[in-house]
């Protein structure tokens, strides 16, 4: 369906439209009653007048004076159709030459149709007649009609302008809905448009204004002054961030240089602690690096580098890269690469995401486990990167909090690591429109853990030559 068929604006037109309708219907309902059906009425009165006139002369004069009546008025070219049938049904008098099917049946009003005299000059034209029967002593029967042909003509008028009135009102009211409906959905999807373009990580967005100061105008202008106040405290929290890695990271790395000379210039015992310190203040640095570079990625500094890339290569060369590494660590490595997938991503990105996830799977994965790399193309044409390993696993109610920042659970905060590793990955994720999933591994509750699936899906896109 169009989007707009799914707009509360559409709805709301589409129930205004019937609304408007069903009143026109019934402001035509009673404009028929009050011509048409005045019409009917009048023709009822005056046939029951005629009829009454003639029953009186059966009451003074007997069925001679009914047949005197009727002969009369049949030769004076009356309005009326008269018919006076004998009691075995012979025609007696009158302009019609039989009685109308089935007219014997009828107790009331009843409609018929007859063909006009030859002597009219329009023979065989068939015209409508509204009539009574009336029954007389002795099996005698008789038949008053009026010609109503032009009332029944302006009756089918008026109801033919009836309908086309409905289907009128109906179709310009969907023709109007759709037409405004388009308008708002087009308004709200803009809305909608900077909204995803927020979350994704763009804060310079703005929602788009007509300046005509209506509920949406006024909305859009609230909603960019609540981004521009947004991006002012994103840049404050980034730049005290910042200054502070950078601030921490300079003592650090001059306290690194001296140990790296400390440690060369002396060979004793004394090397030992100092090298773990070293290290130490590698991990410190390892944490400032990777808090820029997160915070960097959520504000969308580096999405506009994204283009069109194979990842199948980037993929096996990290395979290569890290399958001696599980070999050392004794853990058993292997990769399912299919070739010519295409991404639109930013080379250094992927790497550092597969990267970590990797790591991840080494450092959680105790002696013996498995970890598979896994590269594909899905049956909707995403591509999957994935990392698969038997280790200690994520419990199903604790993915989402795992992705934060400094997050770790319980199991693991005897491991190395600082739980910046699946920060950044979701983060790399968002910046490439891609989605990270996280699930059980093929592990069992009888192993030394469930194992975790990590899922990197990347939007489909077509390769341009």
């Amino acid at each position: 369906m169009p989007a707009f068929l799914r707009t509360t604006t559409f709805r709301i037109t589409l129930f205004v439209a019937l609304l408007f309708a069903l009143s026109t219907i019934a402001l035509l309902v009673f404009v028929y009653q009050s011509t048409a059906g005045a019409l009917s009425r009048q023709a009822d009165i005056l046939l029951t007048q005629e009829i009454a006139s003639l029953t009186s002369l059966y009451r003074t004069n007997g069925i001679n004076g009914v047949n005197r009546g009727v002969v009369e008025r049949s030769a004076a070219n009356s309005t009326y159709l008269y018919l006076f049938t004998g009691a075995t049904g012979e025609r007696i008098s009158g302009n019609l030459n039989g009685l109308p099917t089935n007219a014997t049946d009828q107790t009331g009003f009843f409609g018929f149709t007859y063909r006009l005299d030859e002597a009219t000059g329009d023979a065989g034209k068939e015209h409508r007649a509204r009539a009574k029967l009336v029954r007389l002593p002795n099996n005698y029967l008789l038949l008053v009609a009026a010609d109503i042909e032009e009332q029944a003509q302006i009756t089918g008028q008026i109801t033919q302008a009836m309908w086309i009135g409905v289907v009128f009102v109906l179709v310009l009211g969907l023709v109007s809905g759709a037409l405004i409906s388009g308008r708002f959905a087009n308004r709200i999807e803009a809305l909608n448009s900077v909204a995803r373009d927020v979350m994704a990580g763009d804060l310079q967005r703005r929602a788009p204004r007509n300046q005509t100061h209506d509920e949406l105008d006024e909305l859009s202008a609230n909603l960019n002054q609540m981004l521009s106040r947004i991006e002012s405290l994103m840049a404050a929290s980034r730049y005290a961030g910042d200054s502070i890695a950078h601030d921490l990271r300079s003592p650090l790395t001059r306290m690194k240089a001296r140990l790296e000379e400390a440690i060369r210039k002396d060979r004793s015992q004394t090397s030992y602690v100092l090298l773990d310190t070293l290290h130490d203040a590698d991990e410190l640095l390892s944490i400032f690096n990777s808090i820029q570079r997160i915070s960097r990625l959520e504000s969308g500094d580096q999405r506009n580098v994204l283009e069109l890339i194979d990842v199948a290569p980037i993929v096996e060369d990290l395979a290569d890269l890290y399958g001696p590494v599980c070999e050392d660590e004794n853990r058993h490595f292997s990769s399912e690469i299919q070739t010519d997938l295409w991404v639109k991503a930013d080379r250094g990105l992927i790497a550092q995401a597969i990267s970590n996830l990797i790591d991840n799977a080494v450092k959680y994965t105790d002696p013996g486990g498995a970890i598979v790399l896994r590269l594909r193309k899905q049956r909707n044409g995403s591509v999957e990167i994935s990392v698969t390993d038997t280790g200690l696993g994520v419990p199903a109610e604790k993915r989402d909090e795992v992705l934060k920042r400094f997050v770790r659970l319980e199991g693991s905060r005897s491991r190395p690591g600082s739980g910046l590793g699946l920060s950044l990955v979701k983060a790399i994720t968002e910046i490439h429109s891609a989605q990270l999933i996280l699930e059980d591994g093929p592990g069992s509750e009888t192993d030394n853990g469930i194992g975790l699936r990590v899922a990197v899906v990347f939007p489909q896109v077509r390769k341009t030559k």
